[in-house]
């Protein structure tokens, strides 16, 4: 018998932990969760269905970033969320970097590209 899967949470390493922890709370309004290591360089976010997203301060090293790598999470107010973003001063685009504009994918999905301040992409979509 093969054993059951599932994505548990996901840890990226950040420059600035105070200034990520303040973009993952206040641009897209994650809770900000119980860090069971008790570690004061890891803040730890929700991201539903007892998911998580766990954020390490440190050495960032030589990091390479590109859109294609990015995490995606899926809204049920897409509009909303988009009003929100933008509302927080910060820049979003469609898939080909078009500012303010909106992806819509030819299966009709819809979504929108930003990154946080250590320049990880991140799609926010209505594939929900």
């Amino acid at each position: 018998m093969a054993a059951s899967l599932r994505i548990n949470h996901l840890s990226i390493r950040v420059r600035d932990l105070t200034r990520s922890a303040d973009f993952y709370r206040q641009v897209l309004r994650l809770p900000e969760i119980e860090c069971k290591v008790g570690k004061p360089n890891i803040r730890w976010f929700g991201i539903g269905d007892d998911h998580s997203i766990h954020l390490i301060e440190g050495d960032f090293g030589a990091t390479y970033v590109t859109m294609s790598t990015h995490l995606c999470i899926a809204v049920t107010d897409l509009d909303g969320t988009i009003a929100h973003i933008a509302g927080t001063g910060t820049t979003y685009s469609d898939l080909a970097r078009n500012e303010g504009m909106i992806h819509i994918r030819r299966d009709g999905v819809r979504s929108i590209y930003l990154q946080d301040p250590d320049g990880y992409w991140l799609e926010i979509s209505d594939d929900y």
